[in-house]
């Protein structure tokens, strides 16, 4: 570990990392949770969950009712920033909505988290599909397309730096299990550009992404998910990779001009 990351552990403030644990483990399955429940969950002693809930319920983020808890509609003020106009969802979302509509698949966008990846939108196709992602779920990056095209637009520092935080235990048969075959599946990804996944995080289910490239930096992923029943790899490829190519290029054409300080931080790092 080096001396920068040392100091940056020691200046953290624990109350604040469990307190954002105790929140993460209100995802909606259930919706309410016992404090055993979110101790449990979030790996803490029962006492200080109880503190933690409390004093989330004096803020108004969580409500308690016959000894259970859950979120309120007050939490959705902390991700409200993320969401403004010149937010890559709000951005992706009208070249979204014309994905669905040609391809008749449904469309998401991804950020990677780690090595993990975060879908912040998605638009369903009138099909909806089994056990459907929601908007600000995490899924393994390295067992979907969104997570594996991120991860292939991270320099080799940064991709090395990932690869013992990635857990091989395989969700299908088909999951990639061993840092080798995912080296290999990234120098693919990055010859083309755009990655299809065949069942590699859940049976039945395919996708195809491509990353969304800003003044040489991936800020994001687009893609589309089916099943086995409506596409395989070669359609995906014939089909939904042009038009997920075109979303991309329009969302960062769209992105960079609401943020016109990436264009100006690029030529400000390439000066001299």
């Amino acid at each position: 570990m080096t001396a920068e990351r040392t100091d940056r552990s020691r200046d953290r403030v624990q109350s604040i990392e469990r307190g954002i644990a105790v929140l993460r483990v209100f995802d909606g399955r259930p919706p309410q949770l016992s404090a055993g429940e979110v101790a449990a969950r979030a790996g803490l002693p029962r006492p200080v969950v109880r503190r933690i809930l409390l004093t989330f319920e004096h803020l108004g983020y969580v409500r308690s009712d016959r000894g259970v808890w859950g979120l309120t509609p007050r939490i959705l003020e902390l991700g409200a920033a993320y969401f403004a106009d010149s937010s890559l969802p709000v951005i992706a979302r009208p070249a979204m909505e014309d994905v669905v509509q040609q391809l008749r698949e449904t469309c998401s966008l991804g950020v990677l988290s780690g090595v993990d990846v975060i879908h912040v939108a998605r638009v369903e196709d009138h099909r909806p599909l089994p056990g459907s992602v929601r908007v600000g779920e995490s899924l393994p990056a390295s067992a979907t397309a969104i997570g594996k095209v991120l991860l292939a637009a991270l320099d080799d520092d940064a991709l090395d730096a990932a690869l013992p935080l990635i857990d091989w235990e395989p969700h299908t048969p088909h999951t990639i299990s061993d840092a080798a075959s995912f080296l290999d599946r990234i120098r693919l990804v990055r010859g083309r550009g755009y990655d299809i996944s065949i069942e590699e995080l859940n049976p039945g289910m395919v996708a195809a992404a491509v990353p969304i490239i800003v003044s040489g930096t991936a800020v994001g992923a687009v893609g589309v998910s089916s099943t086995t029943v409506r596409q395989d790899e070669a359609s995906l490829a014939r089909d939904a990779v042009p038009l997920l190519r075109t979303a991309a290029q329009r969302i960062a054409q769209g992105y960079l001009g609401a943020n016109p300080h990436l264009h100006r931080t690029a030529v400000a790092g390439t000066a001299g």
